[in-house]
């Protein structure tokens, strides 16, 4: 149930007040001042939930409404004022189904389903499409997301089989970063071009990353 805030400036940890539910291998992102704790699974009976908390300054934890397919390990995005759920699995059943949180009705949505299931993909929204790349078992290929159209495509796929890649969109481009091969954490970092559909490799990583979390911070938020 912990909830910890890092203050970029200083450098400095600060506990906050504690999730209602307690949730592992769960989604989080941040929506309009606003942070979301979407399913996961309960460590002590392994139960996966469909349970979503939002958390303001104000108000602290509170639930919001439940995902229409409990998950874990699945990955979630924001995109035009709006929360994107993809892949993770539910019990025994690994997923391809999305869902769509809207904020001012609170309510889900189902949208069009991808053609593989992802277990702890890497995702990112970029250029007015959502990428989901990657997953725990390896899995290369990478897929786009048109929310305009609701209709997911194939992309070129990342190279090699590694598992537990990051990807952000950072500089008008879309990265991938890290991930693992056997034991061997990798420092690889490739940049998609959209023009020739091709993965470019660019500088390593210093250190090797996996199931890492890549974000990047606003000007607003670092003096907070």
């Amino acid at each position: 149930k912990k909830f910890l805030s890092w203050n970029i400036t200083k450098k400095t940890l600060r506990e906050l007040p504690e999730m209602k539910q307690a949730r592992t291998d769960h989604c989080v992102v941040e929506l309009d001042g606003k942070i979301y704790a979407i399913g996961g699974c309960n460590i002590g009976n392994k139960t996966v939930l469909q349970s979503v908390e939002r958390y303001t300054t104000s108000n602290g934890w509170e639930f919001v409404k439940p995902l229409i397919t409990a998950r874990y390990g699945g990955c979630a995005v924001t995109f035009n004022g709006k929360i994107y759920v993809m892949g993770g699995k539910s019990n025994r059943n690994s997923l391809t189904s999305v869902e769509c949180y809207n904020p001012d009705s609170c309510t889900w949505t189902s949208c069009a389903d991808m053609a593989l299931t992802y277990m702890f993909p890497g995702a990112a929204a970029h250029n007015g499409f959502i990428y989901v790349a990657g997953d725990s078992e390896g899995n290369p290929a990478v897929e786009r997301y048109d929310p305009q159209r609701n209709t997911w495509s194939k992309i070129c796929s990342l190279e090699g089989e590694w598992l537990g890649r990051a990807i952000a969109s950072f500089d008008n481009k879309l990265w991938t970063i890290g991930g693992r091969v056997r034991r061997d954490n990798k420092t690889s970092v490739a940049v998609y071009n959209e023009d020739g559909n091709c993965w470019i490799q660019k500088s390593s990583f210093p250190s090797g990353y996996i199931c890492s979390c890549f974000v990047v911070p606003l000007p607003s938020l670092s003096s907070k």
